[in-house]
């Protein structure tokens, strides 16, 4: 018997330990700037990785994957060091 209130085909999915679902905007299949999006991340400075059991597993911008209940995403932005060029007088 199922539980009350549960649906099988809902979707949920954790991103930075927050809990997203479809009325977020998750869907079946999603790329990596979706998913960064889903936290505010703009894409062209993101880095998105699926926590697995063994190695955390990086998501390209562009790559698109399948989305299972349950799955867990870390989303960082890159590290971008100021400075200047050597050797431009």
């Amino acid at each position: 018997m199922a539980e009350r209130g549960y649906d099988p085909k809902r979707l949920e999915i954790y991103v930075n330990r927050r809990k997203f679902d479809e009325g977020d905007g998750v869907e079946p299949e999603m790329t990596g700037a979706q998913i960064a999006a889903l936290v505010g991340v703009p894409a062209d400075n993101a880095v998105v990785r699926l926590e697995t059991r063994e190695e955390p597993m990086e998501i390209g911008i562009e790559q698109k994957i399948e989305i299972k209940d349950g799955f867990q995403f870390l989303v960082t932005r890159k590290t971008v060091e100021g400075g200047c060029e050597l050797g431009t007088d």
